[in-house]
């Protein structure tokens, strides 16, 4: 009996030793995993992202006024996204040009030739950026200046009626990535209109005119300040006239070409417009002017009383073929 009591308490003794060593070893692992760490690195490469130009846009999508014998800026509109940050926009990179889309192979690239007619590139020292939106973001205005000459487009252009105006943009990154987009379409307006570089008719130049006397012949030069080929046409606003006293309007007369007198060859001025026979200006092309004068002739009607005798000659474009 006391062997089988010794075997028993043998048998517990052994339990309860395999049951400290197996607490022991667990908490070593817990000790052990509790205290150990390590660090892991890690790496990313960004790469390079393309900008991209959006929302283009010449003269705020509405039609072209051009100005007579002069030139008119116009905004051309758009946006640069990068997603690598608007630091990484070249705003000294940026190009952009209006142009006929007739042109568009001359113009709508980053180096265009440029031409007074059909394509015009952005004058750099008027150009504008926003502040950088939403990280990635600016919005840009450049200006172009558009010649009276400028070409017409539209349905009321003789010769582009099927041709409208576009603006192109683009836009480079650090890396020199790039990307470009266009405008819609507008139209740039026909403008018919003249200007008269002779200040005044002078019919008293070459001296005081006598009664029953007429005037040599005196000089008009007439340029073309807009896009469309004009014809003439010629009133008297205000007949020569001194206080309540004046001289028929008739008494003015006009010639188309040079060496007629006021006998022969020239028509009397009337007080509505009259289309002068003869007289046509094509569309100019540079900026070399496109002129040509009206000679005229003033014949004094007997009986008139000597004094100095003041009026107005108006000179009117009419759109020509």
């Amino acid at each position: 009996m006391m062997s089988h009591k010794n075997s028993g308490l043998a048998y517990i003794g052994v339990v309860l030793l395999s049951a400290v060593l197996i607490l022991a070893v667990f908490a070593g692992f817990s000790t052990a995993f509790g205290a150990a760490s390590s660090t892991v690195s890690t790496t990313v490469t960004v790469g390079n992202a393309t900008p991209t130009v959006t929302s283009v846009s010449l003269n705020n999508g509405s039609a072209i006024v051009l100005t007579p014998n002069a030139t008119t800026s116009f905004n051309i509109n758009y946006t640069v996204s990068d997603n690598n940050g608007c630091a990484d926009i070249n705003t000294n990179n940026m190009t952009s040009t209006a142009f006929r889309n007739g042109d568009s192979s001359n113009c709508a690239k980053p180096s265009p030739t440029t031409s007074n007619t059909s394509c015009y590139l952005f004058i750099s020292s008027t150009r504008t950026t926003s502040t950088c939106q939403a990280s990635v973001t600016i919005n840009v205005t450049d200006t172009v200046q558009i010649y009276y000459f400028a070409d017409s487009t539209g349905n009321n252009s003789s010769t582009f009626s099927t041709d409208h105006w576009e603006a192109y943009a683009t836009a480079h990154d650090a890396s020199d990535a790039s990307s470009s987009a266009t405008s819609t379409s507008v139209d740039i307006n026909v403008l018919t209109a003249v200007n008269v570089t002779t200040s005044s008719i002078n019919y008293s130049s070459a001296g005081n005119l006598s009664a029953s006397s007429t005037s040599p012949q005196q000089n008009a030069t007439t340029t073309n300040a807009g896009n469309s080929t004009t014809s003439l046409q010629l009133y008297a606003l205000q007949t020569l006239a001194t206080g309540t006293i004046s001289i028929a309007t008739g008494s003015q007369h006009y010639a188309t070409t040079t060496g007629q007198s006021f006998d022969a060859g020239s028509v009397a001025l009337t007080d509505t417009p009259v289309t002068a026979t003869g007289f046509k200006l094509l569309t100019p092309t540079a900026t070399n002017s496109v002129g040509t004068s009206t000679y005229w002739f003033l014949n004094v009607p007997a009986g008139t009383n000597q004094d100095t005798y003041t009026g107005t000659n108006v000179f009117s474009p009419k759109w020509s073929q």
